[in-house]
């Protein structure tokens, strides 16, 4: 689970030496209402925290959480930190018995705050014994300046974890317990390299960072606008207001996104193109499956930036990308530096259109999950990492992805993927999104269910949904069932929660006065076989 220490080096992953020494006065660091921090000020910055951090009892090594709300402070932060030890940014909003789960599996002996020993964080961190040093920033100081108060807690830490990792984060989990990925600073350099490559960035851009930083996806963005040079923009969160006074004052040249975003900069588009049309952006970074991909060409037309679509995971970074000189409708891209391939069950290598599971492997994918020996048995086989994700390659080498292995609903021996119903239910004009799910069923052991988002004064019956669907998908992948919801329930990176809704309606019922359709030839001889063995 180690790389050479040359590789841990922060100079050496993001050469923050070579730009505070060939162009000091560039802007590394931008927030809204605070003067902007430049590469020489960014380095003296990081090497001022880490003293700091050593005289505060911080040894190579050991593993920090970082519990601090979006912003440039987060940031620099994790450059210190990581720089020496290992970082583990954690989402600032948890209640206290999470963050004692989390801090007892990260292995922490300390614990970076914003506010004190009153957060929830601080006070699961003094329970276990744990240091807890806060960071303060004055609105006067410059984007990412903070001091650092290292008197928070007086007792004497446990002894943690020891590691060459500089990022630990956890999975978001939509299926199981959250696994621990630690990434060094090998892999973080090689998901750079290949987005710098796929995005062609250089110096001259400018992040506007939307994305949350205790995920991947936000914060491997930030570090590959920082390791090419160029400015990173760091806001609070994304906020529809906001984001079209950034777009003029800050003049981003790109963002990245996810769906739930990219439906939210449409409607922002559409009511002030204006500002789009005045704005610098070169390209939008977008990743996740879209369960609507006329969306992303109404985004296009209306932000005036192309929309490139991609494909990541934590294990691994970013694994495919569409590109401004080669994209297809419906793929996540093309890798630009991994390796991908497609297998079935038991292992074996698929052609080209075959589905199956995806496969990946190459210099940025973790060497394996900590204190997991398990899901690393699963996960990691024959020098391949299996994502747990379906999907095929074309002629071309164009990725699709079309489900989860563990998302999958087996009604009877039929495999339903449940984006292929989320994406036909999508289509109906009432709908805004639509999310489906597994529900139990008396002999077919699941059925498949659905839950909507109705558009603003938008109508639809459940039972007109169903017959829409019904035009689009074989009868076995129709939903039974479509409840109707103010929100489909995700995670902070996008993704649908089906456990959520499964677990939520695991209760749903038949629908009242609807005749039960015919059933079809899975159903047919499962009833056939139970009816034999009743009699």
């Amino acid at each position: 689970m180690s790389q050479s220490s040359d590789l841990r080096g922060l100079d050496k992953f993001l050469e923050l030496e070579r730009h505070a020494t060939r162009t000091p006065a560039a802007i590394a660091l931008a927030a809204p209402g605070r003067e902007p921090l430049s590469y020489g000020e960014l380095a003296d910055r990081v090497r001022a925290v880490r003293r700091e951090l050593t005289g505060a009892g911080f040894g190579p090594g050991e593993v920090a959480a970082l519990v601090l709300p979006n912003g440039p402070e987060l940031i620099s932060a994790f450059l210190a930190i990581s720089g020496m030890g290992a970082c583990a940014p954690l989402n600032p909003t948890l209640p206290q018995d999470e963050y004692r789960s989390y801090l007892r599996r990260l292995g922490a002996r300390t614990v970076v705050v914003q506010d004190g020993v009153t957060s929830a964080a601080a006070k699961a961190a003094l329970a276990l014994g744990m240091q807890v040093l806060s960071i303060q920033a004055t609105p006067d100081a410059a984007a990412g300046v903070f001091t650092l108060d290292a008197r928070a807690n007086g007792a004497a830490p446990p002894a943690g974890r020891r590691t060459d990792a500089a990022l630990l984060l956890f999975t978001s989990a939509t299926n199981g317990a959250p696994k621990l990925v630690p990434l060094t600073w090998g892999n973080l350099r090689a998901m750079a390299t290949r987005e710098i490559r796929a995005l062609q960035l250089s110096e001259a851009d400018r992040l506007l960072s939307l994305m949350p930083l205790f995920h991947l996806h936000g914060l491997s963005s930030v570090l590959t606008q920082l390791f090419c040079g160029g400015a990173v923009i760091s806001t609070p969160a994304f906020n529809p207001g906001a984001l079209l006074t950034w777009l003029d004052q800050f003049r981003p040249t790109w963002f990245t996104t996810n769906a739930t975003l990219n439906r939210a900069i449409l409607a922002l588009a559409r009511e002030h193109p204006e500002v789009f049309r005045r704005a610098s952006l070169r390209l939008i970074r977008s990743t996740g499956v879209i369960p609507e991909p006329e969306l992303l060409t109404w985004l296009e037309e209306a932000a005036g930036a192309p929309v490139l679509t991609g494909y990541g995971l934590t294990e691994i970074g970013g694994v495919a990308r569409n590109t401004r000189d080669a994209r297809k409708p419906r793929s996540v891209g093309r890798t630009s530096g991994l390796e991908v391939s497609i297998v079935d069950p038991d292992g074996n290598f698929l052609p080209a259109g075959s589905e199956g599971e995806i496969v990946v492997r190459g210099p940025s994918v973790t060497l394996g999950y900590l204190d997991d020996p398990e899901a690393n048995q699963a996960a990691f086989r024959g020098g391949w990492f299996h994502t747990g994700d379906i999907g095929h390659l074309d002629g071309e080498g164009f990725l699709f992805i079309t489900g989860r292995l563990k998302e999958t609903i087996d009604r009877g021996g039929e495999k339903i993927i449940p984006q292929e119903v989320d994406e036909a239910l999508a289509a109906h004009p009432a709908l805004v999104e639509a999310a489906a799910f597994a529900i139990a069923h008396r002999t077919l052991g699941e059925d498949v269910a659905a839950a909507a988002v109705l558009r603003d004064g938008a109508t639809v019956s459940e039972l007109e949904l169903r017959r829409f669907a019904a035009a689009r998908l074989a009868p076995f992948k129709v939903p039974r069932r479509i409840v109707f919801i103010d929100k489909i329930p995700r995670t902070a990176t996008g993704k649908p929660q089906r456990g959520v809704l499964a677990e939520q309606y695991r209760n749903l019922m038949p629908l009242r006065g609807e005749a039960s359709p015919a059933p079809e030839s899975v159903e047919r001889r499962l009833t056939e076989i139970w009816r034999r063995i009743m009699d």
